[in-house]
């Protein structure tokens, strides 16, 4: 956090609503002067959803916006108390309380599916409140934590919600993340990612060819788990948690794997459309890209 600078701790330091508008006036303020930054992925949003170069160029600043609302997030719960974390919190909503509810309480093991956008360590943290109290969040990832997003998971926990990384970059990771599972701990395991991440499965996305990992439906056969994938996405009124269809996973048949595969392409392309800017995934796309489907 050495290169944070004053103004961004000041703009961190404000409830929620106050802080993503303060952030949403400088980023307009840039626009006016014409000195608004991108992320250069407007020609990957022209050609796979088929926008206008317009469009293309104005969402490709609105990622750049994203990128800096999800830092100014890291940064806010690392530096705001526990009371106005709580207090920030009262502006997360979930359009499927009732279906998160049943899944919570089913008894079954619970996976939880998300995509990489939207501001979601406050949601996380929400959902255990509300729905997973007394249950552990582990949230899988292959690479290295980085400082700000380990220490927000310590401040989550002294509030009395358990959440944690737990890196899957071997087998006994893997056998640990089983285990966990099995033993009542929610697991937060992404979606979209590319092959390279385990499990490849061919399939589309926009309708161009490319390879998905799906170890999520092994982790599921293996721990009998139910699995809810989620979208998140964020403005400057605070963030929605929107659900997917649940689905479990009872062998590893070629048929449950399409079905499988077929779920969480509808499911990624439905939440990418809901707010194309938010995905994270979009200066990635090529390492999803397949041989024929270059970006």
């Amino acid at each position: 956090m050495n290169d944070v600078t004053p103004l961004q701790l000041r703009v961190a330091a404000l409830p929620l609503r106050l802080r993503r508008r303060a952030l949403r006036t400088l980023w307009l303020a840039q626009r006016v002067t014409r000195r608004l930054p991108a992320r250069g992925v407007a020609p990957i949003l022209r050609q796979t959803l088929r926008l206008p170069r317009a469009e293309a160029s104005r969402l490709d600043a609105e990622t750049a916006f994203s990128d800096d609302l999800y830092g100014l997030e890291w940064l806010s719960l690392v530096t705001r108390s526990h009371a106005d974390i709580v207090a920030d919190w009262q502006s997360v909503r979930f359009a499927d309380s009732e279906l998160i509810r049943r899944v919570a309480s089913s008894g079954k093991p619970v996976i939880l599916a998300p995509l990489h956008m939207g501001c979601f360590a406050l949601p996380f943290a929400r959902l255990i409140h509300d729905f997973f109290r007394d249950r552990r969040m582990l949230i899988l990832r292959a690479r290295e934590d980085r400082a700000v997003e380990t220490r927000v998971m310590q401040r989550i926990s002294e509030m009395g919600m358990e959440m944690r990384f737990l890196n899957v970059r071997d087998k006994q990771d893997y056998i640990d993340a089983i285990r966990f599972a099995r033993t009542g701990s929610v697991i937060v395991s992404f979606v979209d990612l590319p092959a390279s991440y385990g499990g490849p499965v061919e399939t589309t996305l926009f309708g161009r060819p490319i390879r998905l990992a799906m170890g999520i439906d092994s982790l599921a056969r293996l721990t009998e788990a139910a699995v809810l994938p989620l979208s998140i996405t964020s403005d400057c009124a605070g963030d929605t948690v929107r659900c997917g269809q649940p689905f479990e996973v009872a062998d590893s048949g070629p048929e449950t794997k399409a079905r499988v595969t077929s779920l969480v392409r509808r499911h990624i392309e439905t939440s990418v459309l809901t707010a194309p800017a938010q995905w994270f995934m979009w200066p990635r796309l090529h390492e999803f890209l397949h041989e024929g489907g270059q970006a």
